[in-house]
């Protein structure tokens, strides 16, 4: 492992947003009363993601993409969104394929937000795809959680063949890293802001919320026996050390999110890990931020065509 520290010129520090205060006295008074009904509402708070309006930039990134759908084992149909550097004539699409990089983003995110990365990644020479993930973006559903994003994660590298490299977010990179850990082929890693131990989220968010340690592990119960996959089997500590991929992994000292000290603790155990650490940029902006892209993109360097 490698740290390096990245210094952001003026960066925009921005608060994160206060919850009232009366509503960590409610969701306490309401577990006490209730553990079981609290978990089933955390729970559910846990696995909704929520959709926004697509930013400008973002929408003229997705613009600039082709899209296709892409049918899920489950039965949801997802978009799938891809770049590259020419508009192939009708049937020679794959005739010369280009080395591709998955972009996956994180819960609540969406295909758009990577965007950033994608012109630089195809001016360099690769294919870029990414897509939303069920219940996000333009996708359908409304509930999500890692196990999920790991399934969707897993089949559309699948649909694509062995990855150059994978551009991974928050959650996303978290459900790489367990892809990675049940095979799937990707030979390069740029990782930001990931998160690593989705137990601990959940027991960070509890407490923001007010609610009881007791009611953080029911509501984990709840979600494991859902998905029939303790969240002990997604830790990225525990997964790291047999990969051999090369990874470079972003993290900003004020990312209120993912605690920079549990991202060191993932690069610490994984030997071909190499984390850059920023200030000012918080957990998202790191997708927009120049310096950042321009890291990711020389970590995956040219593409070696086959």
């Amino acid at each position: 492992m490698a740290i390096v520290s990245s210094s952001q010129s003026a960066p925009l520090r921005r608060r994160r947003k206060s919850l009232p205060k009366w509503l960590p006295k409610i969701s306490g008074a309401f577990g006490a009363l209730s553990p079981s009904l609290a978990a089933r509402l955390l729970a559910f708070i846990f696995t909704r993601p929520g959709r926004q309006k697509l930013p400008h930039w973002e929408r003229d990134w997705l613009l600039q993409s082709a899209g296709q759908p892409l049918r899920l084992n489950s039965g949801l149909t997802i978009p799938i969104y891809e770049w590259r550097g020419f508009e192939p004539m009708a049937g020679v699409r794959d005739e010369a394929p280009l080395p591709t990089i998955l972009l996956v983003h994180g819960f609540g995110g969406r295909a758009g937000q990577m965007g950033g990365f994608a012109a630089p990644l195809v001016a360099a020479g690769y294919r870029v795809v990414s897509f939303d993930a069920p219940a996000h973006g333009a996708a359908p559903g409304n509930r999500s959680s890692l196990p999920d994003m790991l399934d969707v994660t897993q089949e559309v590298a699948a649909h694509l063949g062995p990855l150059a490299g994978v551009v991974a977010h928050s959650n996303g990179a978290a459900a790489v890293i367990a892809a990675l850990a049940q095979g799937m082929q990707a030979e390069k890693l740029a990782l930001l802001a990931p998160m690593p131990d989705v137990e601990a989220f959940l027991s960070r968010l509890a407490a923001r919320l007010g609610f009881s340690p007791r009611v953080a592990d029911l509501t984990q119960s709840r979600i494991e026996a859902r998905y029939d996959l303790p969240f002990s089997a997604l830790k990225a500590a525990s997964l790291a050390p047999e990969l051999s991929q090369s990874a470079l992994i972003l993290q900003d000292v004020d990312d209120q999110i993912v605690p920079l000290a549990e991202v060191e603790a993932l690069a610490k155990v994984w030997a071909g890990a190499r984390l850059l650490v920023s200030e000012g940029l918080g957990h998202n902006r790191l997708l927009r931020d120049s310096a950042s892209i321009a890291a990711v993109l020389a970590h995956f360097g040219r593409p070696t065509l086959r």
